[in-house]
């Protein structure tokens, strides 16, 4: 799949997961197609706003002391973070309407294909 690097290139993208490997894969796949990622690795530094405003947000559902639906409803009440697409991350069967019940902009279930995530990237950071 080609990417336009155009687009991407200086777009932000925080990725919040507890989960060290997946930290990893994110930061590698995301940033080898142009993006600049910031790993937040809690819930935490989410709900203090002790992250760089980004483009989009990729968040896990299943954080370490914080549950990620909690965290997207935060971000889309907050006047500065609202607009900012919300792509959750889970490997519940029920993301689909926990996700939408949350507010999140969209959902993709674990494991997931990283084509597919970074089309749905590109989709919402094209907008």
């Amino acid at each position: 799949m080609a990417f336009d690097y155009n687009i991407q290139m200086c777009k932000k993208i925080v990725v919040t997961d507890d989960d060290p490997g997946l930290q990893d894969i994110f930061k590698i796949i995301l940033e080898r197609a142009g993006y600049e990622v910031e790993v937040v690795p809690n819930g935490k530094r989410i709900l203090q706003n002790q992250y760089s405003t980004p483009d989009l947000f990729i968040l896990d559902k299943q954080l370490s002391g914080f549950d990620g639906l909690d965290i997207c409803r935060f971000l889309k009440k907050q006047e500065s973070t609202a607009h900012i697409p919300v792509i959750m991350i889970s490997a519940n069967p029920s993301i689909s309407t926990m996700a939408k019940d949350a507010g999140a902009d969209d959902y993709i279930e674990k494991p997931f294909d990283m084509t597919r995530l970074l089309k749905m990237v590109e989709d919402y950071i094209s907008v």
